[in-house]
């Protein structure tokens, strides 16, 4: 984007980004909370004592995990109410669209399409109904109900907000799917065209195309003008042939979950997940996938990795540092802490599949004489006894199974030196567990593929402080954040910290 370019409207690129990753996991929580009759047993707040999770749980019938992780976005979205110490309600609002039979029949209908949602590239290419399990599914007469036609009464503004969370959200999400998969945003970037001859370069009927740019057009993505179809202003300043490919590395992973959130009732009820990240295959597949999407942006992660490298060497020197990164992923967090101080040496920890997207980025940066690369399971290896004078946890707790987190935070505590330092980077919730909604999200998807949590850090300190990390703080970072542990033994830096 040239100097003389206004600059994307923050708000607008925050949408799309949206669209392309949260909308599914916020509409999957919708969905399974209707599905599991959870609302059902929740009292309009002020008529009756508020439920608590355990009384869901019994209620819904499913596991506590996959409740709470259902409950709590819907906290942080105002549809259900925690009251401190007593448990669930639901707002007048939200109580009374919910007593509205043909709304929740609405709602009903509406989950019905969100398998042959995935369907649309499909469906443009042709321009005919698809088939899903055994049915014909008029997938373009439902977007044009969606987003083409004039929108329905609901009855109040919190059920339109409701609806449109529920159901157009992820149509939207695989409208862009479908838009990055036919080619369409890439074409678009190049400027505008008129329908035939955009159908013609995407292979696309243009009647079910003009549908699939309609639905665009209703999110402020694309408009028709003079020249044809083409992006309106706003897109136009966040996507262009930079920028294009960096957004859509977002898509591919947000449909491989598809199936799994489309079950997320199924795996509360049942915890049969669909996408199991405990099973060997499907982590080495989908971990793969996540070490190749993260190494192609790996330069910007490394600037954002230096400011935490930055941060530990106001709290202690690096000089000679022995650092560990358990978990490594694409090496981007070693790689930070090599960079920091030039006699610093990193072991990074991962499945050997991981680890050969860590090798050419060493190369590169020139680290590789202070290196080692580490291949093993983090939750079965021996750490050693005062090995690590730093041990970063680069977003790897979610993936972890709740019950190995205290025996794993007692085996590195024993490899950490006298003044060592833990590292955890990742989400950090609120100490109410009700936000933020991103870190919620994530959690669910972590839910819903059969891995960890996210914490709040007074869960942190809980796990820690028994196993002798008895100081713990947070601290904000680009992104992302920090928790930063230790055993006393260390100052605090003098930057501000969430808690």
């Amino acid at each position: 984007m040239s100097e003389s370019t206004p600059a994307p409207s923050p708000a607008f690129v925050q949408q799309l980004n949206f669209h392309a990753r949260d909308a599914s996991n916020e509409a999957a929580a919708l969905q399974a909370a209707v599905s599991l009759g959870l609302f059902e047993h929740l009292p309009e707040a002020g008529t009756a004592e508020p439920a608590s999770l355990a009384a869901l749980v019994k209620q819904v019938g499913g596991a506590s995990r996959g409740v709470r992780a259902v409950v709590e976005p819907l906290v942080a979205l105002g549809f259900i109410h925690l009251e401190d110490g007593r448990g669930y309600v639901l707002p007048p609002a939200t109580a009374a669209f919910l007593r509205d039979a043909a709304f929740v029949a609405g709602l009903r209908e509406a989950r019905r399409w969100w398998h042959v949602l995935a369907l649309l590239p499909q469906a443009v290419r042709g321009g005919a109904p698809v088939t899903w399990d055994g049915v014909e599914w008029d997938l373009l007469g439902a977007y044009r109900a969606l987003f083409l036609a004039p929108p329905p009464s609901f009855p109040n503004a919190e059920a339109r907000d409701f609806h449109d969370r529920f159901a157009r959200n992820p149509a939207r999400t695989l409208a862009l799917v479908a838009s990055a998969e036919l080619g369409v945003l890439a074409r678009l970037v190049q400027g505008a065209s008129p329908l035939d001859v955009l159908a013609r370069e995407v292979d696309a009927v243009p009647e079910a195309l003009a549908v699939l740019l309609g639905t665009l057009a209703a999110m402020g993505i694309a408009q028709e003008r003079e020249g044809g179809w083409g992006l309106t202003e706003a897109a136009g300043r966040a996507l262009d042939a930079q920028s294009l490919p960096y957004f859509q590395r977002a898509l591919p992973a947000t449909l491989a979950y598809w199936e799994a959130l489309g079950h997320l009732d199924e795996a509360v009820r049942e915890q049969r997940f669909r996408l199991d990240l405990r099973e060997p295959e499907t982590a080495r597949r989908i971990y793969q996938e996540n070490a190749s999407r993260i190494s192609s942006i790996f330069a910007s992660h490394l600037r954002l990795s230096r400011q935490a490298a930055a941060l530990v060497r106001k709290m202690r020197p690096l000089a000679e540092a022995r650092v560990l990164d358990v978990g490594t992923g694409s090496g981007v967090w070693g790689a930070a802490f090599g960079l920091a101080d030039p006699s610093s040496h990193v072991t990074y920890l991962d499945s050997p599949h991981v680890l050969d997207a860590v090798r050419p980025h060493l190369a590169k940066l020139k680290l590789e004489a202070r290196s080692r690369l580490w291949a093993g399971d983090c939750l079965s290896v021996d750490y050693g006894e005062s090995c690590f004078d730093v041990i970063l946890l680069p977003q790897i707790i979610p993936a972890l199974p709740p019950a190995e987190l205290p025996g794993f935070f007692a085996r590195l505590a024993r490899a950490l030196k006298p003044g060592g330092l833990l590292l955890i980077s990742g989400y950090l919730l609120t100490d109410r567990r009700d936000g933020p909604l991103d870190a919620l999200y994530f959690s669910l998807r972590r839910y819903v593929t059969n891995e960890g949590d996210v914490l709040s850090l007074p869960e942190f300190r809980a796990l820690l402080a028994p196993v002798g990390l008895t100081e713990a703080r947070g601290f904000d970072m680009p992104i992302q954040q920090v928790v930063i542990a230790h055993r006393g033994d260390v100052a605090w830096a003098d930057a501000a910290s969430s808690g």
